[in-house]
């Protein structure tokens, strides 16, 4: 196709040479495209053969003007290019077309055919019009096989590049025609047609290349909307309830029929609700978030919800992770009801925290939450106040109007004392007819101040009978702080004595264990365990001394003496010391 006066002046040579550079670039560009690289670069391969076997033809005319030496040899292999070009044309049309090489035979048998006229007429029976003609030929083959597989093409979506090179290829092999018949206008022996062309093919290989990607988008956005359309048939035939959420505004904008019935919303407004209304707990939402901001997928994690009409909230287990849906960040959550598990959980914790008449917290709980509360209050430096509450006469209570009326007095009290402290104190019943309180940051004379208000609301609490009868009761209290000692235990043992002390002095009343108290209370404790460790083996008043050695004849103990144990004797309407008659029970 090109023309020797392409190397006649440098300029000309500079500028062909270019647009076979240019040529390269374009297929190196398009060749990363695997599908359509070995095409590619085949036809590059066949211009470049073709443009050094015109070299090569420069070369033999200007050896055959000199007269110095045979050119059969350089014809022979300016023709072998042509032929080989021809070849590789034809490849990369064959691949273009059929994408394998299931024609590669012909192509050789062609090939083969094509070398053996090639030595025939060059070295066997030389012939200069019928090379001439070989010389045409070869480009034109090579040039109609590719404009053909071009056209092939035609049926794409994306075609417009495919449209050009066949346009290009089918230009080239028409000049290439008229050269051979030998028609001189309209510049077709002019050396500019071949950079044209290669130019005209770079640009028609970009836009194959461009075609190509946009084919690519279009089966990925085909594969998507196929993803997607999968993804939503498991959805709403899924027997959990499942939402699909856009990650940055976090709307819905999917959701199946479990999940619409479950969370009460209206399918064909599903845009208008957002994730993040559903839960009832912020802080559960946030740790919810946090964990897919680290992990991007969360399983089995207890979330509170509600829903837009209900009031009371429920609790799911929710899995989620971040995806990708119809091209945007999505996150995909499904959710399993487990209101009735978390129910019966709360029934065991407070089966095994909460006193089940009262309902208020035993005394367990108590104390394990108080000693972590202790702990806290070091650390703060806050004080803190214990008091016992007992109910005053609560056996003639119960003697005179039933043990149910006395659980109504109990249950009445808990009630009033729960209205009258702080969510961050604790009530708890610490045995029978006796109640233990925490004081959050309060000191003794706050607590006292505490402990008078709560007498006072309870005494005015009235329990009805069943036949309507009035009943009224009063509190005696007891009350030790964080003056007296940081261990639950002592606190305890002080209020309880602080107590002892109410009861004694007339009930219905407030006594506070001050600091002072402190040390006759250690050395009653003292006593206590000193008459608790000692055995009456060590008392040795009034006892006799028996020897091993005495015995029926002994004469240090008559057998007429006899030795009288008088055992104290308690009547009827004896009081013992300390102890109240009404505490008797």
């Amino acid at each position: 196709m090109g023309s020797l006066e392409i190397f006649s002046g440098l300029s000309n040579f500079v500028v062909s040479l270019t647009a076979v550079g240019l040529l390269f670039f374009a297929c190196w560009y398009a060749s990363r495209d695997s599908r359509i690289s070995n095409c590619i670069w085949f036809l590059f391969l066949g211009f470049t053969l073709e443009f050094i076997a015109v070299w090569i033809s420069y070369q033999t005319m200007e050896l055959y003007n000199a007269g110095t030496t045979s050119v059969s040899f350089w014809v022979f292999l300016e023709l072998l290019l042509l032929l080989g070009s021809m070849v590789c044309l034809a490849v990369s049309a064959s691949q273009l077309v059929t994408k394998n090489m299931m024609d590669l035979p012909v192509i050789l048998a062609l090939g083969i055919l094509g070398l053996i006229s090639i030595i025939y007429f060059v070295f066997i029976s030389p012939d200069g019009n019928v090379i001439n003609t070989i010389r045409q030929i070869f480009p034109i083959a090579g040039l109609t096989y590719m404009s053909i597989s071009f056209w092939s093409q035609m049926g794409q979506r994306y075609r417009g590049g495919y449209s050009f090179a066949a346009l290009t290829s089918a230009f080239a092999a028409v000049v290439l025609i008229l050269r051979m018949l030998g028609f001189e206008g309209f510049g077709v022996d002019s050396w500019y047609l071949a950079p044209l062309v290669y130019v005209m093919l770079s640009i028609a290989i970009l836009m194959i290349k461009n075609d190509r990607t946009y084919k690519k988008l279009d089966e990925i956005e085909t594969e998507i909307e196929n993803s997607n359309k999968r993804l939503e048939k498991i959805i709403r035939t899924s027997p959990f309830p499942i939402v699909i959420s856009r990650l940055s505004d976090d709307r819905i904008i999917l959701a199946n029929n479990n999940a619409v019935k479950l969370f009460g919303i209206q399918p064909g407004e599903l845009e208008r609700y957002r994730l993040r209304d559903f839960f009832a707990d912020a802080d559960n939402r946030q740790l919810l978030n946090e964990r897919l901001e680290a992990e991007r997928e969360v399983q089995d994690f207890e979330i509170l919800v509600k829903t837009p009409t209900g009031d009371t909230p429920f609790w799911l287990l929710a899995s989620a992770n971040i995806i990708d849906y119809n091209y945007d960040v999505a996150l995909y959550s499904a959710f399993q009801d487990i209101t009735t598990r978390k129910n019966r959980e709360n029934l065991l914790k407070n089966q095994a925290t909460r006193d089940p008449l009262t309902s208020l917290y035993n005394r367990r709980y108590f104390e394990e939450e108080v000693f972590k509360r202790i702990l806290d209050s070091k650390v703060s430096g806050e004080a803190f106040s214990v008091l016992m509450l007992d109910v005053d006469h609560f056996k003639k209570v119960n003697d005179t109007f039933g043990h149910k009326v006395g659980d109504k007095v109990l249950i009445e009290l808990a009630a009033a004392a729960e209205r009258a402290l702080r969510e961050c104190d604790i009530v708890a019943r610490y045995g029978g007819e006796e109640f233990v309180i925490f004081l959050a940051d309060t000191n003794s004379e706050e607590g006292l101040r505490v402990a008078e208000r709560l007498r006072e609301t309870i005494g005015e609490v009235v329990v009805y009978t069943d036949d309507g009868r009035e009943v009224r009761f009063t509190v005696s209290v007891g009350l030790s702080s964080s003056a007296i000692s940081e261990n639950i235990d002592m606190l305890i043992k002080t209020a309880d004595e602080a107590l002892y002390r109410a009861k004694n002095s007339g009930r219905n009343r407030v006594v506070v264990f001050t600091p002072e108290d402190l040390n006759n209370f250690n050395a009653s404790a003292e006593r206590k365990n000193e008459e608790a460790n000692h055995h009456p083996i060590f008392d040795k008043e009034n006892s006799v001394e028996i020897s091993l050695l005495d015995g029926v004849e002994s004469n240090h103990i008559q057998s007429s003496e006899k030795t009288e144990i008088e055992e104290p004797r308690v009547t009827a309407g004896t009081v013992l010391p300390g102890v109240d008659e009404e505490d008797l029970r």
